[in-house]
């Protein structure tokens, strides 16, 4: 190792960052396709049927492999799950609205 390398690597810079590619991508991937949730922690992830976690939706929206609000209209959805949602995010209903009456027109739930 130069002189230089070890600079680099004293200061964190240089060398491999592959960690960070996979770290970056898998981020990427674990936003609820029902309600745009980042699901970051292993609460957060909806169950199957089987018990196991799914990486598509999240725990308010998805549960023992069902949907937890019976509805078929990303307005319905909003009505019945807004409450949940936002003690979950912690924010406001009248803003979380707004946010999800834009949000849910790209989830493949409802597109």
């Amino acid at each position: 190792m130069t002189n230089e390398q070890e600079i680099a690597s004293i200061k964190g810079g240089g060398g491999p960052r592959e960690y960070m590619t996979d770290f970056a991508k898998g981020r990427h991937d674990l936003n609820c396709q029902s309600c745009g949730f980042n699901m970051r922690r292993d609460p957060d992830f909806g169950t199957d049927a089987n018990g196991d976690m799914t990486s598509q939706y999240c725990s308010v929206c998805y549960r023992d492999g069902k949907f937890r609000h019976d509805v078929s209209t990303s307005d319905a959805f909003i009505e019945a799950a807004v409450e949940e949602i936002a003690a979950w995010r912690k924010q406001t209903t009248g803003k979380l609205k707004l946010q999800l009456k834009k949000e849910l027109k790209r989830l493949p739930r409802w597109s």
